[in-house]
């Protein structure tokens, strides 16, 4: 089986660059909102039953370790932290919010589960090519 996909095998490091810039990049956006309007967030965590400081984490998380993906650095720790931030949420909507898996008529955690995907490929593979952390050897 691995001589049928060793010649594409090469290529992962480039498909760590796409996801992580994609991933990175849709996070920043995702959080930017978070971090200019700080009490709407905090007020949406509290309505949840949640620690209003958890949405300030959450907008710092979302922003720079989404820009700390863009540009490669310390990618598999912030991979991870993402990788927790997005099971706490998969949680959160399945047991507060009673969400569906794939709904479209109410809340759905099937992104979340997709993020969390991302996340552990980018925790296995690392930041691959043009990154810091490959400039720096980690």
């Amino acid at each position: 089986m691995t001589t049928l996909l060793e010649p594409f095998l090469r290529y992962v490091p480039y498909l760590a660059l796409l996801v992580r810039v994609v991933v990175g990049s849709t996070l920043m956006i995702h959080g930017y909102p978070k971090l200019k309007s700080k009490e709407q967030s905090v007020n949406w965590m509290k309505s949840m039953g949640l620690p209003g400081s958890s949405a300030i984490l959450a907008a710092i998380l979302e922003f720079f370790g989404g820009l700390f993906l863009v540009v490669g650095l310390i990618v598999p720790i912030v991979s991870f932290l993402f990788a927790i931030q997005f099971i706490a949420i998969v949680i959160m909507k399945k047991t507060k919010m009673k969400a569906a898996y794939v709904s479209s008529a109410k809340p759905s955690y099937e992104i979340d589960v997709v993020y969390l995907l991302f996340s552990i490929i980018l925790i296995v593979l690392g930041a691959g090519v043009l990154s810091i952390d490959g400039l720096i050897g980690l």
